[in-house]
């Protein structure tokens, strides 16, 4: 969510594709790097090299480059859900599920709330005419 406010921000689609791009680049060379080293083989110590080479380019590319990205906010909850292992695309319909169900909660209390205030007027009406009569009337302005 907050990668697409950044991005409406300035022209900076490409910027934040490319962010992207270099990030799943990175997390795909450290995936690598972890197959390899759970399975490693003496003859695979090239290869094994090649990759760890690989990531410390990436992080030293994307050091150089931090201050390009410096305006984009990453919510903590988007970075929580990639650390219990959830896909945080999901982070924006989970949002949306919550706000639904928050927003229907309040409905309710809404509705409650317009019972009781009809409630109490129905009672109060008989002992208090008149008072009630001029709360209607500045309700109803």
């Amino acid at each position: 969510i907050v990668l697409m406010m950044a991005a409406g921000r300035d022209s900076g689609r490409d910027r934040l594709e490319d962010l992207e791009d270099r990030l799943e680049s990175f997390i795909e060379s450290l995936r690598a790097v972890g197959v390899i080293a759970g399975d490693f083989q003496q003859n695979g110590q090239s290869v094994l090299n090649e990759r760890v080479n690989s990531v410390v380019e990436s992080m030293r590319l994307l050091d150089r480059e931090k201050d390009r990205y410096a305006d984009i906010d990453i919510p903590l909850q988007v970075l929580n859900y990639v650390d219990d292992g959830r896909n945080p695309q999901l982070f924006t319909q989970h949002q949306l599920e919550k706000t639904l169900a928050d927003h229907q909660a309040v409905q309710k209390k809404v509705e409650a709330y317009k019972l009781f205030r009809e409630e109490l007027i129905r009672q109060l009406q008989p002992a208090f005419p008149n008072e009630i009569k001029t709360y209607l009337s500045h309700c109803n302005k």
